[in-house]
């Protein structure tokens, strides 16, 4: 039906009428009336091609071209008028029109036009809706699918199941060293126990507080003396009289009385515990004691502090536990 639009668009008003105005100005072509992109494409493909086309149709025709609209009509009249043209005058009804006068078989026909144009857009415009609500129903049946699928999963969770995957695989939360058990990492189970929430340490008079003045931290003790001044970029707490601080970029330790005890040398480093702590240079990690010394090389990929005994290593892309009294790795 779009073609057959066209088709009619295309049709050039022929019925013998010629407009007024100079011979030059109506044959100026039509990509010389100052007209914009759009609207020139409009009408050429109209079957528009110099203001004389234009003048010798009604302004109420140009409605008839399709994607011709009031903000086109005045466009082109202002470009006519420049031309010193104008569109093609209506005639005056005859006086007994409004008493049943005979219509003109040319009126006739325009009215039929006009007719069968509106009933070929509403047709196009209801089958238009059709295909719109024929490309919605494969969205609403995947809505549809989804909703179920939440419910039964809903259900499921109440009944105590256990989450599944693609192909029926139980799906769990699994990291390699984030908050699992030696047990856990050493025989693959993976079934995680519940992490109790931390809980914040009591204050003692033998307590020290990290804190932050003007983007420098130093230590404070429990009643708010400042006991080492703020002039570290970053600092973490005291832990076996031992304290990791930052400055230029780089980790070293101090003791409870601000003494540089181990260097300001590490990219990365573990608080002590239990007399070792787990520090990096570039990409490999080993283990120094309070005093700096090197207990184990750097040829670790990742180290962890030691929890009861136990460290957690990488290396060559295998996992282990380090044990804390023989320095032994256990590797999986």
């Amino acid at each position: 039906m779009a073609r057959d639009n066209k088709r009619r668009n295309k049709k050039k008003i022929n019925d013998g009428y010629e407009p007024q105005g100079d011979a030059l100005s109506l044959a100026t072509p039509l990509d010389k009336l100052g007209l914009s992109e759009k609207t020139e494409g409009i009408l050429r493909d109209g079957g528009v091609t110099c203001a004389k086309d234009l003048a010798k149709r009604r302004a109420g025709e140009m409605y008839r071209i399709r994607y011709v609209g009031k903000r086109e009509c005045l466009e082109v009249t202002e470009a006519l008028k420049k031309l010193g043209l104008s569109f093609r005058p209506d005639e005056p009804e005859p006086e007994n029109a409004g008493k049943g006068a005979e219509v003109r078989p040319r009126e006739k026909e325009q009215r039929k036009e006009g007719a069968k144009e509106k009933d070929n857009r509403n047709n196009q415009s209801v089958r238009s809706e059709r295909g719109k609500e024929r490309d919605r129903q494969p969205e609403r049946d995947r809505q549809q699918n989804e909703k179920q699928g939440r419910n039964q999963q809903k259900n499921k969770d109440k009944k105590g199941e256990k989450p599944q995957e693609k192909g029926g695989r139980p799906k769990y939360d699994y990291r390699p060293y984030d908050n699992v058990s030696l047990y856990e990492l050493v025989y693959g189970k993976r079934e995680r126990p519940v992490s109790p929430k931390p809980q914040k340490d009591h204050l003692t008079p033998d307590s020290i507080v990290k804190f932050c003045r003007q983007g420098k931290w130093g230590y404070k003790d429990w009643k708010g003396n400042v006991l080492i001044q703020p002039v570290y970029d970053n600092a973490y707490a005291f832990h076996e009289d031992r304290a990791c601080v930052e400055k230029d970029g780089l980790l070293g330790y101090i003791d409870t009385r601000n003494v540089l005890v181990i260097d300001f040398k590490y990219d990365s480093a573990t608080s002590f515990s239990e007399g070792l702590a787990a520090v990096s240079i570039g990409e490999k990690s080993g283990y120094i004691d309070k005093d700096g010394a090197e207990v184990l090389p750097m040829e670790f990929d990742v180290a962890t502090g030691f929890e009861n005994g136990k460290a957690i290593v990488r290396q060559d892309g295998r996992w282990g536990v380090l044990d804390r009294e023989t320095l032994k790795v256990l590797w999986r």
